[in-house]
């Protein structure tokens, strides 16, 4: 890390820029998705503030793990991947300021600074401004009468008033950095330094002790107790930590670092518990042996550290910061990222972990592409191997056997790359790679002429004399290269989480591919913002817009921009033309569909934007009443006109009609439970990110409060076999919406008082009569009601991409006349007040029944609107994007409905309880489909963001 500050923050501090004003995408899945830096706690526990390379920082409720706000800085283009980095963080005592600080301002001030933050809104209150380097380390004292910041390089302590944020005073005479600060119970700072010195000062921030010839020369930890008698030192250069006197810093005793000897920073990170009798350490110390990826250790000394020791395989990667929460629990962060609490008994209370693939292993063979690029297999850290193919957007959980990189090849060789800031090519040292950070990959072009190299900060192609042809800047460290067989584009894992693509021609990006962890949703983007999605995945991705240096930036999820930007088909000419100006040119030639084709920006075509300033999220209540004040900003030319409120994911019934006005009080009825309340503000230009208020509910519930009301079930069953036209005639979708019908009936008097069920199957499913069915179920439902509807037939896309359903006198040559009109079923799923679950059977002949000029049918955006938050159905389709949905008489059902229908009678029953729950449905379904077709379809089942799991069914 010191070498990397010292070049890179001289280097590029040279001219101020100006902020950019352009849109930036950002990957965000709800988690921190790059090295984890510094945790931070409230003085009642109740908040946790964790910061990140990723440039955000996010506020969690400590209890829970329910991630509560995500607090954004403004980012840059110059400085890459480094401008809005978060080294620093703290949370005030009393919660309400969040401090961050890293590589923060340097773009547009030539200096660091620090960002004085509303952790609840992530409004900008302050940025103190003229810091001379990166901040690595913040900490507010027990008073929260002051912030201290330390500073990399030799500019040591800055001491500022919470009054005011003016500084106080300067801790100066460092030779190295401070890499971390602790205020000292009833008054006094310490600090440790990689000049190899321990200080203290005291009250007045006067040096008292300092105390040189310690274990290591890189001292990174330390920690007081709570008596504030005792300071626990750690050391990344050393296997050692030690306790000494927190009044003259004399050595008392040495916690035992067995197993950690000869590891460096094996126990290089601190802390007490809240009273003192325990010691807790960690860093790189893992079990080698344990198959758990989960294997850094967090080590627990008893009897503050002097008596006996337990360990507990943990975290993914080192851990780099421990803190106390007064309760006696511990909360680790992980350098992965992923963040634990740990109770009394040092067992695991929650755990959250980042949900972008690994792809860091050292084994570079585990990265493979074919001959045209757009198909590749990988191999994530520690998991099973994947392929996708871009083009069909297939995924499939096996290895690829695809070429791997090489840095042997037609005659080229390629040395010291791994690890070196100076590779060579044939011998030649390749002198353009100095100081852009340590190598960490490298491909050869098939006819050996070219080099590609992937480092820290850029990626590079070079001629076989090690000659650049060009470089480009990385949004972060290229872990493996792989150039396509055809020689066109270069591929590369990064540290971030995606896959992007590169023109071998010129440089510039062409697309970039992102996978959830869950091996299930990902996210395909062009640099411009084009993109395609699977279900329940679209919200990863989204703009950020930078306000100025002063104001909080703004994120909008790219679908609220969909209109214009969602298009699988500039995706798919990329592999025609090789660069992104052109497959848009293409694309747009090739479509039929009405394209906004405009240069208006996104900064000039804004939705609203939601804060609600109280209730705080995470607050307690007792009452089944709460006072929300909230405000909402618009753009001049596109004033609010309506709000929307959700609970759980549902609308509330009185909502309809309010219109918002800055700085507005509602009062929402909420249930006898924890929930999340959601704002949505509209305007001309669409719907405003969500907003959400999460609420824990803490009055005594009767016993039976639960069973007081057993909630009516209305179901609309559609299903059409035999259409009037006899070529779109389907063997079982009839069958399968009466077997459906009956399976959900069983359950009246069981998890519901009484199902209600209006079935249109065959000549009854008349266009008139389902939107007929559409209108008595959003009348009908209630708020603790549940609705399904269930759709099995034929399904298309026209010219201009409108899904429509085919009901039974469905003409394809007349399709806005005698199909029903996908936005009919969106507005009734988003106007039904109680829950909403969607089963579509609609790909039963996929493309076969139209004319070549038709689309084929897109089920992926059809259940991301669906799904949507505005929306909020829970959907289960039977195929994703461009697959069949198979049926076949030794099922006597479609695939899709047989699974369904097996797991609603007791198969997809939670083990051990009668309860059949959405996700335990959900998991059935996807096994069950797959077996029954050998892995020719796969189902899919997104629930929007702020629906928790609930029972759908109970076994008889």
């Amino acid at each position: 890390m010191k070498k990397l500050f010292t070049i890179l923050f001289f280097a590029f501090n040279l001219a101020a820029y100006s902020q950019p004003k352009e849109p930036i995408l950002r990957i965000e899945t709800g988690m921190h998705s790059t090295d984890g830096n510094r945790i931070s706690t409230d003085a009642t526990g109740k908040y946790l503030l964790t910061c990140s390379d990723d440039k955000t920082a996010r506020l969690w409720d400590a209890a829970s793990g329910v991630l509560l706000n995500t607090i954004r800085v403004p980012l840059g283009k110059r400085l890459g991947p480094l401008e809005g980095q978060l080294y620093a963080c703290a949370l005030s005592p009393d919660g309400k300021i969040a401090a961050l600080s890293g590589w923060t301002g340097d773009e547009w001030d030539n200096t660091v600074c620090i960002y004085i933050i509303n952790a609840q809104t992530g409004a900008f209150i302050h940025r103190i401004k003229g810091i001379p380097n990166v901040t690595l380390d913040l900490e507010f004292s027990p008073d929260g009468k002051w912030m201290a910041a330390s500073v990399y390089g030799s500019y040591g302590v800055r001491i500022y008033e919470t009054v005011g944020w003016g500084e106080y005073n300067r801790l100066e005479g460092y030779k190295n950095a401070v890499y971390n600060i602790a205020f000292k119970p009833g008054g006094g700072l310490a600090s440790v330094s990689y000049d190899g010195k321990l200080r203290l000062y005291n009250e007045r921030f006067e040096l008292l002790v300092e105390k040189g010839g310690l274990p290591g020369k890189e001292v990174s930890s330390l920690a007081f107790n709570p008596a504030g008698n005792l300071l626990a030192v750690g050391y990344n250069d050393a296997a050692d930590i030690d306790v000494r006197n927190a009044t003259d810093l004399s050595l008392l005793y040495k916690p035992s670092v067995e197993g950690a000897e000869n590891i460096k920073g094996g126990l290089n990170t601190v802390s007490f518990s809240a009273d003192g009798s325990k010691l807790y350490g960690g860093g790189t110390l893992s079990k080698r042996d344990k198959e758990d990826d989960r294997n850094r250790i967090l080590r627990c000394w008893t009897n503050s550290g002097r008596g006996s020791y337990e360990d507990m395989p943990l975290m993914k990667n080192n851990i780099v910061d421990i803190k106390p929460l007064p309760n006696g629990e511990m909360v680790v962060l992980g350098h992965y990222p992923d963040i634990a609490v740990i109770n009394l008994q040092n067992d695991v209370n929650w755990y959250v972990s980042a949900r972008n693939n690994n792809y860091s292993d050292i084994n570079k063979s585990h990265f493979r592409i074919n001959t045209s690029g757009s198909s590749f297999g990988v191999t994530p850290m520690k998991q099973e191997a994947y392929s996708f193919n871009v083009m069909s957007r297939r995924l499939q959980n096996e290895p690829s056997l695809y070429p791997s990189p090489v840095d042997i090849n037609a005659g080229t060789t390629v040395t010291n790359w791994k690890g070196s800031d100076i590779p060579s090519v044939n011998g030649k040292k390749a002198l353009f790679v100095n100081n852009s950070g340590q190598g960490l990959s490298t491909d050869i072009s098939s006819d050996g002429k070219q080099v590609v190299f992937g480092s820290e900060f850029w990626l590079y192609l070079s001629d076989n004399d090690a000659k650049l042809i060009w470089k480009y800047y990385l949004p972060s460290s290229a872990l493996t290269v792989n150039i396509s067989g055809n020689d066109k584009m270069v591929a590369a894992t990064l540290v971030d989480g995606t896959i992007r693509w590169f023109s071998m021609a010129d440089g510039k990006e062409l697309f970039a591919f992102y996978l959830h962890t869950d091996k299930k949703r990902w996210v395909l983007f062009t640099p411009s913002g084009y993109y395609d999605t699977s279900p329940g995945a679209e919200d990863f991705l989204g703009w950020h817009i930078n306000n100025g240096p002063d104001d909080a930036p703004s994120f909008y999820p790219v679908s609220r921009f969909k209109e214009k930007f969602y298009r699988p088909d500039i995706i798919d000419a990329i592999f025609e033309t090789y660069n992104e100006e052109e497959a848009i040119t293409l694309a747009n030639s090739r479509s039929t569909k009405k394209l906004i084709t405009s240069e208006k920006s996104i900064r000039e075509k804004l939705p609203p934007t939601v804060i609600i300033n109280s209730p705080s999220s995470g607050s307690n209540i007792s009452s089944n009443t709460v006072s929300i004040n909230y405000t909402i900003n618009s753009p001049e030319d596109a004033p609010a006109k309506n709000l929307r409120v959700l609970i759980d994911g549902r609308p509330v019934a009185t909502e309809r009609g309010l219109k918002p006005i800055a700085g507005q009080k509602i009062t929402v009825t909420v249930p006898s439970k924890d929930c999340i309340i959601t704002l949505l503000a509209e305007n001309d230009n669409g719907t405003s990110p969500e907003t959400n208020l999460y609420l824990k509910w803490t009055a005594p519930v009767a016993a039976k409060e639960e069973f007081i009301y057993k909630p009516k079930l209305y179901a609309l069953v559609i299903g059409v076999s035999d259409y009037n036209n006899p070529e779109l005639k389907l063997g079982f979708a009839a069958k399968d919406a009466g077997d459906f019908a009956g399976t959900i009936y069983k359950q009246k008097g069981s998890l519901y008082s009484d199902v209600i069920v209006k079935k249109l199957t065959n000549k009854e499913a008349t266009k008139d009569a389902i939107i007929d069915g559409l209108e008595w179920i959003q009348k009908q439902t209630g708020q603790k009601d549940m609705a399904m509807i269930f759709y099995a037939g034929h399904g298309i896309n026209d010219n201009n991409g409108v899904f429509y359903m085919l009901p039974v006198a469905a003409d394809l040559e007349r399709t806005r006349a005698t199909c029903l009109n996908f936005e009919e079923l969106k507005q009734t799923v988003s106007s039904i007040a109680g829950k909403v679950v969607v089963f579509i059977d609609a790909c039963h002949s996929g493309n076969v029944m139209g004319s070549t000029k038709r689309g084929g049918t897109d089920i992926n955006a059809v259940v991301n609107e669906l799904s949507s938050t505005e929306n909020g159905a829970i959907t289960f389709t039977s195929s994703t994007g461009k697959e069949f949905s198979l049926e076949d008489q030794a099922w006597g059902n479609g695939a899709f409905t047989k699974a369904v229908i097996e797991g609603l009678n007791g198969k997809a029953a939670i083990n051990g309880k009668n309860k059949i729950t959405i996700k335990s449905l959900d998991a059935y379904i996807s096994e069950r489909v797959k077996e029954l077709t050998k892995g020719k379809q796969h189902p899919t089942s997104v629930s929007p963001p702020n629906v928790p799991d609930f029972p759908i069914a109970i076994t008889q």
